[in-house]
């Protein structure tokens, strides 16, 4: 009977294990609203901003829909979740992965390094991207907050 028993604890401590990992990875499908008053968009023009996400693990593709400095605009994009390197519809190479609950955003391009972090609220109801453009011509940090429609 005790192989049984420790055949049975294995098991329990990786299905234990299984489910917070799949608790630390949360799943960003959703329609999210750009809320411009609680965000500190750095000077960035967005005056709005939905963007809907289509994510399967490791797979992501979102479609950014919104208007800056006047001009309507809209891109897809899809990555995956594992770290490999990808080309953006500009042109940068984008990197994508996983630290802890957020997704890491790398980008390199002509115009310099951008990363970023999403994550979202505890309550579900709010995804929040930090994103920081490391260029000496446009430097910029944006805490960005959106809410889910």
């Amino acid at each position: 009977m005790k192989p049984f028993y420790k055949l049975f604890l294995a098991l329990a401590l990786v299905l234990g294990a299984l489910a917070v990992s799949a608790q630390d990875k949360p799943n960003f499908t959703g329609t999210w609203e750009l809320n411009v008053e609680k965000s500190n968009l750095d000077g960035a023009p967005l005056s709005k901003l939905v963007v809907q996400v289509d994510h399967k693990d490791p797979v992501l593709t979102y479609t950014a829909t919104g208007t800056a400095a006047g001009e309507d605009f809209s891109e897809t994009e899809t990555f995956t979740t594992d770290g490999k390197a990808a080309t953006d519809s500009h042109g940068n190479e984008m990197r994508v992965h996983w630290d802890g609950s957020s997704l890491v955003f790398e980008s390199v391009g002509t115009q310099g390094t951008d990363s970023g972090r999403l994550t979202i609220s505890s309550d579900g109801k709010s995804m929040i991207r930090d994103y920081e453009r490391k260029s000496s011509s446009e430097p910029q940090k944006r805490h960005e907050i959106y809410d889910k429609r």
